[in-house]
């Protein structure tokens, strides 16, 4: 079990190793990545656990699932924040642009760090281009 801000303390402390602001496993460009970093929600610094994809990626997805006989999914770029888990909130972002890269991630993470009126729920944009 861990106590509340564990895990924001264990991410600023592996962030502070690397000497960076973020960290993602996926190899970049990708069209879709998880990035962990830290930013305020709610008046505290939380842990977002983010999976940031392109719009096509998605469309990609929602086709085959639509296919499958599936419910249509959203094909317009969005935030959507679910629950934390001890302060680690799960987000997921779509947005407008052909592949992700280093300065998507970035400009990504100050848009949500900046944005204020976050919450936990979805966020649908007519066309949110980074």
């Amino acid at each position: 079990m861990t106590h509340k801000g564990e895990q924001v303390e264990l991410l600023k402390a592996q962030l502070q190793k690397l000497g960076a602001d973020f960290s993602c496993a996926t190899p970049l460009p990708a069209t879709s990545v998880g990035v962990l970093f830290l930013g305020p929600f709610h008046g505290r610094i939380v842990v977002w656990n983010m999976t940031l994809s392109t719009l096509e990626h998605l469309n990609k997805i929602a086709d085959e699932v639509t296919e499958s006989g599936g419910q249509l999914l959203s094909r317009q770029s969005f935030i959507e924040i679910s629950a934390d888990k001890n302060d680690v909130f799960p987000l997921q972002v779509a947005i407008d642009v052909e592949a992700i890269d280093e300065a998507v991630i970035k400009k990504t993470i100050i848009m949500i760090r900046n944005y204020k009126r976050l919450a936990v729920g979805r966020i649908d944009f007519g066309s949110m281009r980074t």
